[in-house]
């Protein structure tokens, strides 16, 4: 599973580099853009990439099987690979905008260039404007594209567009189209949940559906929220979690329960908090086999509401969010967490390298920042546009931080089988420290995190955890060194 997002930092760069080829994901050994033959041949895997929704990446030095091709400093002329460049170079031979956004890194003495081609704003493929051929033996003519010809990518190859291809190309400009049909009709939903709040208290509640739009909803949540109207959200999370297995409405179902969980932890409304976490497991207990893509799309909104609750500080509700055993009734092989359980069938699936859940760190991180209802402590003005992550980026570090407050927990108190993999462990340490620093130093949130363990157990909790995500680092460049000090004290001390 490729997340494509715009990111070309270097933890995305690592992350990518656990994959391999597939429709959004090409690898090249080398790239020589003074050759004719590798200009021409870059372009048509460009232009065939940017024609998938959503786009995908290039990786220039990395070999077909994953390992680094290029020693650094083989590439001589570093700016050949400036994304303007490469898009001035794109754009030559194709009707419409392509463009490309790229960096250079440094990774274990190799140096590789990410590139990032973004699907069409318009939402419509993109046709070869030119002939595009070079000379091969003999003097004759090689042709690598025609005018005319619109190219896909398919798998770990370009291929003529086929009709087969359409319902997916088509997928993002449909989407479009919808939301700007609906954007006049959820804005004036919006306001007059607003206009209704402002009027005070009353009766006059606007409805709640799962096919409003996501911002619409979240005004409307908050006018229930504001108005005491508990029976009105618990039902509709009854309804949404019955939707929920029901296949063409269970995405829209799933993201409205997220929401409501989302506004009920920001206003502190703790008991239809706790409802609509109730009501996404059962969400998920409806799942059956086969169904992992589903089953990891909501375990993704799990860690949405769980770096929602580490910014908040309710302790407690990470506590309950992590620990929910999976299956919740069985005589076999139980998971103390269905997080994990999710993590598992994601990689039987292959929609990650086996064992490797860093991915749904990334997922989560787009979903939030394209859902601002999903946020309701963030505005848009906090979440920074796609490309480099920030060492600061608040949603991304309070990921991370749940994520290790996840294992710890399992490790800590997980009755059954299963412990926590810390995905965490693919990003910088910097962005998890705060997660063991808080067990280490703040008696209240240990006491939430933890309530049946004493000291002694989290310490080990910790040291059990922090050497997983150690070892787990070093196929990630190994960006994780030693323990916080507070930590490191704080283990000394129990231990």
């Amino acid at each position: 599973m490729i997340v494509v997002e715009g990111r070309t930092d270097r933890e995305k760069l690592i992350e990518l580099l656990q994959l391999p080829e597939q429709t959004h994901l090409e690898f090249k050994a080398e790239l020589d853009l003074t050759a004719k033959d590798h200009e021409l041949n870059f372009v048509k895997d460009a232009v065939s990439m940017s024609n998938r929704p959503p786009g995908g990446y290039i990786l220039v030095g990395v070999n077909d099987d994953g390992t680094l091709a290029l020693p650094t400093g083989t590439i001589a002329d570093r700016t050949r690979f400036d994304g303007a460049r490469l898009g001035d170079m794109i754009r030559k031979y194709v009707e419409g905008e392509v463009h490309a956004i790229s960096q250079i890194h440094e990774v274990d003495g190799r140096e590789v260039v990410l590139i990032y081609l973004p699907h069409h704003r318009d939402g419509l493929p993109v046709p070869m404007s030119k002939l595009g051929q070079f000379p091969g033996p003999n003097n004759k003519q090689v042709v690598v594209f025609r005018e005319g010809d619109v190219l896909v990518r398919e798998g770990a190859r370009n291929t003529p567009l086929r009709h087969a291809h359409w319902n997916d190309l088509l997928s993002l400009r449909d989407q479009q189209l919808r939301e700007q049909a609906r954007a006049q009709v959820d804005s004036l939903i919006a306001d007059l949940a607003a206009a209704m709040r402002a009027g005070g208290p009353g009766p006059a509640l606007v409805p709640l559906s799962v096919e409003m739009a996501d911002d619409a909803f979240g005004e409307t949540v908050v006018s229930h929220l504001e108005a005491d109207s508990d029976v009105r959200l618990r039902q509709f999370l009854g309804q949404a979690a019955a939707l929920a297995g029901i296949p063409d409405e269970r995405r829209a179902a799933v993201d409205k329960i997220t929401i409501v969980a989302a506004h009920a932890m920001y206003f502190e409304r703790n008991a239809v908090a706790v409802k609509a976490i109730d009501s996404l497991f059962d969400a998920y207990t409806t799942l059956g086999h086969g169904e992992a893509a589903t089953q990891l799309d909501i375990i993704t909104r799990v860690y949405v509401l769980g770096s929602l609750a580490v910014r908040l500080r309710q302790w407690s509700v990470v506590h309950s969010l992590v620990l929910r055993p999976y299956p919740p009734s069985s005589d076999t092989y139980v998971y103390s967490s269905w997080i994990r359980h999710g993590q598992v069938e994601a990689s039987r699936a292959d929609l990650f390298p086996t064992g490797k859940g860093g991915m749904m760190i990334s997922a989560a991180r787009v979903l939030m920042s394209e859902q601002p209802a999903m946020r309701p402590d963030v505005p848009d003005s906090a979440v920074a546009d796609p490309g480099d992550l920030a060492h600061d980026d608040v949603l991304f570090n309070s990921l991370c931080q749940f994520d290790i407050l996840y294992c710890l927990i399992v490790a800590a108190e997980g009755q059954h089988h299963g412990s926590g993999y810390p995905a965490a462990s693919a990003m910088n340490q910097d962005r998890a420290n705060p997660a063991f620093e808080i067990v280490a130093t703040d008696a209240d949130a240990r006491a939430a995190l933890f309530p049946a363990s004493d000291a002694r157990k989290i310490a080990e909790a910790m040291t059990e955890v922090f050497s997983s995500a150690e070892r787990e680092s070093l196929g990630f460049g190994g960006h994780w060194w030693s323990l916080p000090r507070a930590a490191q004290q704080f283990v000394s001390t129990q231990l």
